[in-house]
């Protein structure tokens, strides 16, 4: 027997039926210690226990903020201090949402005052809500059905409504008597001259002297450990991340939202191409549209457009707003910037990692919304030829062979697609686009470096990486597969 199932057979032997808070401040080897043993004895029948059935109140994170202010306190505090608040501003606040309800405060002219009724809660301080939250917080377990029979109404919307909190039954151990049988494996322990388990009273009492020690019998059953592990695509982006910091890369960040003359006119898109369509971008209602800051840029994008398109260039679709379809926007945006930079040291050597979104359907290879590498190399005597060398030296660091053949992308010229074969699928699949950005682009964005750029999925890599059948298990976030996930 282990060593704590040893020191609680002995001291049940001695105090018959016991008390759970008496075995557990009596033998001190700590609660869980002794929770355990008690569920052990009970396997071999060697103690019985009395337990009982409690209920309890489980607050959930937002509950505990509400037991010193809920939102629509902390909301009508603020428009008593500022006399008034603009709707549109906290028309989306759940602080407004409920002192609406609680007819706490009315609408005037756009402006969100408060009522008589709101007036009286602020100079009160009183609110029926949290007074019942910190009831059910610090009621005694048998006092939780009386508050809730009493209020039960304003008890389930905070449960059910607001996700406050949550009831729970469950039982408990009261306390716990020696059997017959738990006498004697006892008694066939009381002489025994090993020792089970080392503690730190052993030790230094030096008990041990003299005494042998149980053998470890690595076959017995034990919980199962699961480690703390990342989520695979935060993993998978931290592994890509690192490869490009190996090759000397430094990494560039941009926005989800913004402007389709980023998105599409700076990297040479006619603005009458089908991309643009709703069906392929997420245009924003709100903002609707963004400025163009740079006038010498647009100008310049302007002719580029007239130049190459023959058409005429519709500053109004530039400004439109939209959250951005590839990462490629990134890159456009620090060419612009190293452009303006007097002390930039040469090649400059940039990628980046982000979401970006597309109006697709959903299938088991497609979403709305996925991962997307990006990066550019800017410097003077370079060619596609580097370019391809550095896409074989990535894709080798994933443990891939690759085969890279010409392509057409309307920003680069000449331009290349990367393809890897898969034996399972037994087909090339397409990882990423590139090539050297057009004069007409790099000389726009203000530089006269030559940019080699490309840009691929992540979500198709991590396919192959991790097994999987479809893209939605990667968001599915299943406890079980999680723990038990291929490693990438």
């Amino acid at each position: 027997m282990h060593y704590y199932e040893i020191k609680l057979l002995a001291y049940l032997k001695e105090h018959k039926d016991s008390k759970l808070e008496d075995i557990i401040g009596d033998l001190g080897i700590g609660a869980d210690q002794t929770i355990w043993a008690i569920e052990s004895l009970l396997e071999k029948n060697a103690i019985n226990v009395e337990k009982a059935r409690d209920i309890g109140c489980i607050l959930s994170d937002e509950g505990k903020e509400c037991l010193k202010e809920f939102p629509e306190e902390r909301f009508i505090r603020s428009v008593a201090k500022k006399g008034k608040l603009n709707v549109k501003k906290c028309s989306n606040d759940i602080g407004f949402i409920w002192a609406k309800k609680n007819n706490w405060v009315s609408i005037n002219d756009g402006f969100v005052v408060l009522s008589e009724k709101g007036n009286e809660v602020v100079s009160n301080g009183r609110y029926d809500y949290r007074e019942l939250l910190n009831a059910l917080a610090n009621a005694k377990p048998h006092d939780i059905d009386r508050i809730l029979s009493k209020d039960r109404h304003d008890a389930e919307i905070l449960s059910k409504k607001r996700k406050l909190f949550e009831i729970k039954l469950y039982t408990r151990i009261k306390s716990a008597a020696i059997t017959d049988i738990g006498i004697e494996l006892a008694r066939g322990d009381a002489g025994a001259d090993n020792i089970g388990i080392l503690t730190r009273d052993i030790i230094a009492s030096g008990n041990w002297k003299g005494k042998s020690f149980k053998p470890y019998n690595v076959d017995a059953p034990s919980v199962k450990m699961y480690p703390a592990r990342l989520h695979p695509v935060h993993e998978f982006i931290s592994n890509i991340r690192d490869i490009w910091l190996r090759m000397g890369f430094i990494e560039g960040t941009g926005p989800l939202i913004d402007s389709a003359f980023w998105n599409f006119d700076v990297l040479f898109s006619p603005q009458d191409h089908p991309t643009r369509e709703m069906q392929d971008t997420f245009f924003l209602s709100n903002p609707k549209e963004m400025d163009i800051e740079d006038l010498g840029l647009r100008s310049r994008v302007k002719s580029m457009h007239k130049k190459a398109w023959s058409k005429t260039w519709s500053e109004r679709l530039a400004k439109q707003a939209l959250l951005r379809t590839h990462t490629t926007i990134v890159s456009a945006h620090y060419v612009q910037k190293l452009a303006g930079m007097e002390n930039a040291e040469y090649p400059m050597k940039i990628f980046s990692i982000g979401k970006v979104f597309r109006n697709e359907s959903v299938d088991y290879k497609h979403l709305a919304e996925l991962h997307q590498y990006d990066g550019i190399i800017a410097g003077e005597g370079i060619g596609l030829s580097h370019l391809i060398h550095t896409l074989k030296e990535f894709y080798a660091q994933l443990g891939m062979e690759v085969r890279i053949k010409p392509a057409y992308f309307p920003f680069v010229e000449p331009g290349l697609e990367v393809h890897y074969f898969d034996k399972k699928l037994n087909d090339w699949i397409e990882l990423c686009g590139g090539g050297v950005i057009r004069d007409e682009i790099t000389k726009a964005l203000g530089t006269k470096k030559t940019v080699l750029a490309w840009g691929g999925g992540l979500d198709r890599l991590m396919f192959n990486k991790l097994e999987i059948k479809t893209l939605s298990d990667l968001y599915r976030n299943e406890i079980d597969w999680l723990r038990s996930r291929k490693n990438i």
